[in-house]
């Protein structure tokens, strides 16, 4: 099993990675605009590539890869999502439900986009796409020298709708968290043994804490970059760079702030998995914590 050991997690076998049943179709790329579509209207189901058409499948678990070729095969998938679920639940405290998962890595854009294109509308694919249709729940990427970090960032979205489902994980959680996963630094060993090590400092996305350091070094929090900003937006289609930018902070601040807000973020997200009624986050936290925005300014700069 995985074991968590010091500031870092060691992975000697993979375990399933879970995602969701719904009918929402999620697409992005790494740190940058994550657009969102819904799955196409046309009833078809999820092509599975095969071994005919130039595919390769391994399974283990309850996830299966399909690669384009050799060189595909040796991306870690199984190992990430291990990577990913055990950060998750160790700085969110949920427990995270199971389902099974097709991964799909391609070597080549044309046949990603042609894959991709039978259940988005709107505009050209990212890299990476995450399609959650009934019950089949696929990850498909186009393979870059990204392809660790798309793999992170699609596999957080999977985990987040399996346990808290499409209509009850907020927007600014479920883009903010995805967008932390993709800073670990996933290596794999000789032994065939995934490591990760991690601080909060090595987690700071570098881009996106510049932009908060310079939106929050006024006396006054901005309103753009309250929490209660980010709550009101419903449409990732919608949201801006700046949003994702604070998505990511406050979902960074919940998991490696102070710990009474660690513990605060944790409870509510402990609320919501278990079907609750809950205010919004910020109602809650500013009755606990009156200098929240302080306490996020100074965490920053």
């Amino acid at each position: 099993m995985p074991q968590l050991i010091g500031d870092g997690v060691h992975f000697h076998r993979p375990v399933m990675n879970p995602v969701t049943n719904s009918t929402y179709l999620s697409t992005g790329i790494s740190r940058r605009n994550l657009l969102q579509f819904t799955v196409a209207a046309t009833g078809s189901s999820l092509l599975i590539p095969s071994e005919s058409t130039g595919f390769q499948s391994v399974s283990r678990a309850n996830i299966r890869v399909f690669a384009e070729s050799n060189e595909e095969r040796t991306t870690p998938v199984h190992a990430t999502c291990d990577v990913v679920m055990q950060y998750m639940h160790r700085h969110t405290a949920v427990r995270f439900a199971k389902c099974e998962l097709d991964v799909h890595l391609f070597s080549s854009k044309q046949q990603y986009l042609r894959f991709v294109k039978r259940f988005v509308r709107g505009d050209e694919p990212r890299r990476s796409t995450f399609i959650q249709s009934g019950n089949r729940q696929t990850i498909a990427v186009y393979v870059t020298q990204a392809v660790q970090q798309d793999l992170q960032h699609e596999l957080c979205h999977a985990l987040l709708h399996s346990t808290f489902g499409s209509t009850r994980i907020p927007l600014w959680i479920d883009e903010g968290l995805a967008e932390c996963s993709e800073l670990l630094q996933v290596t794999n060993s000789a032994t065939g043994v995934v490591q990760v090590k991690y601080t909060p400092s090595s987690l700071s996305h570098p881009e996106y804490r510049k932009h908060v350091q310079l939106m929050t070094s006024a006396r006054v929090l901005p309103e753009q970059c309250r929490l209660e900003s980010l709550e009101r937006r419903r449409n990732s289609l919608r949201m801006s760079w700046h949003e994702y930018a604070m998505s990511w902070a406050w979902c960074h601040f919940g998991m490696h702030g102070p710990a009474q807000f660690q513990r605060e973020f944790q409870n509510y997200l402990r609320k919501l998995v278990a079907l609750q009624s809950v205010p919004p986050l910020s109602s809650e936290m500013r009755q606990r914590i009156p200098d929240l925005d302080r306490r996020f300014k100074a965490f920053f700069s």
